[in-house]
């Protein structure tokens, strides 16, 4: 049995909502991306930042957890690593940076970075891939989600 529960959103379109989650990425960097959860009930959000070497090297991977408000979270940006496939070692996790993300719409965003061990820091430009179809009634208070 699953019980009833409601939430609502700040209000405004861009308002971060559960209709935010979903895949992101930027078109001119096809091939890596971001996979965005929205935890409405605790104001967090939740990111893996699939992505490459600066040098071609081999993929990267990391994942940002973190408040939100309004459009916008300031998250802690960590770095995963030591992985091999369907391997159970254990992989190592390391703070690395920031990641703050901001978004415009339900279907645009931008993510800010700053890895300053590494010299690397940006601006990102996000599509979603598959736009959500409730994200602006969420945003504008005009639908209430229950589960």
């Amino acid at each position: 049995m699953v019980d009833d529960f409601s939430f609502t959103t700040q209000g405004g379109p861009g308002s971060i909502n559960f209709g935010h989650s979903g895949t992101w990425y930027n078109p001119s960097t096809s091939g890596q991306g971001f996979l965005i959860d929205v935890i409405p009930s605790r104001g967090e959000l939740f990111v893996a930042w699939f992505t490459f070497n600066s040098d071609g090297t081999g993929q990267r991977w990391f994942t940002a957890q973190g408040p939100f408000e309004n459009n916008r979270g300031e998250l802690t940006l960590f770095e995963t690593t030591g992985g091999v496939f369907n391997d159970p070692t254990p992989v190592a996790t390391t703070e690395v940076g920031t990641l703050n993300i901001e978004f415009q719409s339900c279907t645009n965003g931008t993510v800010s970075f700053n890895i300053p061990d590494e010299g690397l820091q940006g601006i990102i430009p996000l599509v979603k891939l598959v736009p959500d179809v409730i994200c602006n009634d969420l945003a504008n208070g005009s639908l209430m989600v229950s589960e």
